[in-house]
């Protein structure tokens, strides 16, 4: 704005200043980001949720601040073994997969999050003769009862981490260090639905199953 400054000068005669003045502030922008894993601002790229700030002097020289409000997602890929006898129906994710000859096959499905992030699941089938005799080497993990009602038992040996997703990714249960051949998980506050298990091995081998819940 415009000021003026009234007072008597040296020789005692009415007097004024002027003072036209322009005042610069600093700049404040506000961001509110979601992405899929990564994000990139201002030439930073952030993996994990948070708040973030970047300083800068705006065109006028000020001092300011930009602050990113951001949500990352997880994309995933599921690993899932399973075993059907020979010429009998299978159904995975709603799609019908061939069990007419013998031997494993591996399909991948993309599917999208409920926060719209591409992933993948592997199903590795293994296609037996009827005589139910199967020579296909899986991992030992014993999931039952599936499907299951308010407990559920993951029977296995070196079992060090496990972790439980919906079919739409989101992680619901965790559980690491343990110690123990056989872990009962309470999964009476689970909806009823289909879900998939994630076992993590003691030299790091990762077996996913899928298990319903059925009230």
């Amino acid at each position: 704005g415009t000021y003026t400054y009234s007072y008597n000068n040296a020789e005692g005669c009415a007097s004024v200043d002027t003072l036209h003045l322009t005042v610069n502030h600093g700049t404040h922008n506000v961001e509110t980001e979601t992405a899929c894993e990564s994000f990139s601002w201002h030439g930073t790229t952030y993996t994990t949720s948070g708040t973030y700030t970047y300083s800068y002097e705006n065109a006028d020289g000020c001092a300011s601040v930009d602050t990113l409000y951001l949500i990352i997602n997880p994309t995933y890929n599921i690993y899932v073994y399973d075993t059907v006898m020979r010429d009998h129906e299978y159904f995975f994710d709603g799609n019908a997969i061939p069990t007419a000859d013998t031997g494993t096959y591996v399909y991948d499905f993309q599917y999208s999050t409920i926060e719209g992030c591409d992933s993948l699941v592997h199903l590795s089938l293994y296609v037996m003769y009827n005589d139910g005799i199967s020579t296909q080497i899986i991992p030992s993990i014993e999931v039952f009862p599936n499907p299951a009602q308010t407990s559920l038992n993951i029977k296995g040996e070196n079992i060090k981490q496990l972790f439980i997703y919906s079919t739409d990714g989101q992680l619901i249960y965790s559980k690491e260090d343990n110690s123990t051949n056989l872990i009962v998980l309470d999964v009476s506050q689970h909806a009823a639905g289909q879900y998939f298990l994630k076992v993590i091995l003691a030299d790091k081998q990762t077996i996913t199953r899928k298990f319903i819940i059925n009230r």
